[in-house]
């Protein structure tokens, strides 16, 4: 069963856009990109999700970036 968001589909593709345009226009490698977006998903769990949540949440993000990634090999 497909997970329903409650943010509409063009708040997120807005807002991917945005992140992605910054990199690009950046020139940022594939490495730096990772890096870079790795250490604001790290700052938005440490500083917006309770200390008691976050390994949980962590897992979910892993889980959900695991599948899109294998989604989209096929």
């Amino acid at each position: 069963m497909p997970i329903v968001s409650k943010y509409s589909t063009v708040q997120i593709e807005k807002l991917v856009n945005q992140l992605l345009d910054v990199l690009h226009t950046e020139k940022a490698t594939t490495e730096l990109s990772l890096m870079c977006l790795g250490n604001a998903i790290s700052h938005v769990v440490n500083s917006s999700v309770p200390a008691t949540q976050r390994a949980a949440v962590v897992t979910h993000f892993n889980q959900a970036l695991a599948d899109a990634v294998n989604t989209k090999v096929n």
